[in-house]
């Protein structure tokens, strides 16, 4: 649930993004990177396991302390972001010109210091997005539940078999399939705001 401060910045964070847009939405739609979060795949492999498959709790698990637990989530962050920079590099060296903007959920391994300074170093400007908000992420309202209408009720030999359909599933798209993702989120900001910071429904 949503408390009063919540709500207040996420109306704040989406007439930011609003604003940031004004009337270039594909010059500025054309600008964001985003990353899909650690543990996609993971997400993915659990869509169609029952609850009571797998293995038993307590038995055969490492428990990890919350230190390294939240160490690794910063690295892994890091290098998504160092990660994301080369794959720009590679693949749309003129949206570097053009500056990148780079847009992630606000969980908090993200509003790190690591996080931030990995920033920083890529060049990269951050379109801030508040937290306790998957209806206004691109990865979790268009990404995410497109991806898992499809394999909805599809069984996987292994992780590799898995691991090929999510690939194919993203590689067959044009590239007017993800803009239109994040072009959504012009619309989704103004139903936020309309909705004085309250969730936007399916």
């Amino acid at each position: 649930m949503l408390t009063p401060f919540d709500k207040q910045r996420r109306l704040q964070t989406s007439k930011d993004f609003l604003e940031l847009v004004g009337d270039n939405i594909d010059e500025i739609c054309d600008r964001i990177v985003t990353v899909v979060k650690p543990g996609f795949v993971n997400t993915i492999r659990n869509l169609n396991r029952s609850p009571c498959n797998g293995r038993k709790k307590g038995k055969g698990r490492r428990r990890n302390s919350r230190y390294k637990s939240r160490h690794r989530s910063l690295w892994r962050q890091f290098f998504g972001i160092v990660k994301a920079r080369e794959a720009v590099v590679q693949k749309r060296r003129g949206k570097l010109l053009r500056g990148v903007l780079f847009l992630q959920d606000n969980a908090s391994v993200h509003t790190a210091r690591v996080s931030r300074q990995a920033l920083k170093d890529t060049g990269f400007s951050e379109i801030d997005h508040s937290p306790y908000s998957p209806d206004l992420a691109p990865s979790d309202y268009f990404l995410f539940s497109n991806l898992k209408k499809e394999l909805r009720g599809r069984r996987f030999v292994d992780d590799n078999q898995m691991k090929m359909a999510i690939e194919s599933h993203f590689h067959c798209k044009e590239m007017e399939y993800f803009l239109g993702g994040l072009k959504a989120l012009y619309t989704r900001c103004e139903k936020c705001i309309s909705l004085e910071g309250d969730y936007i429904e399916k």
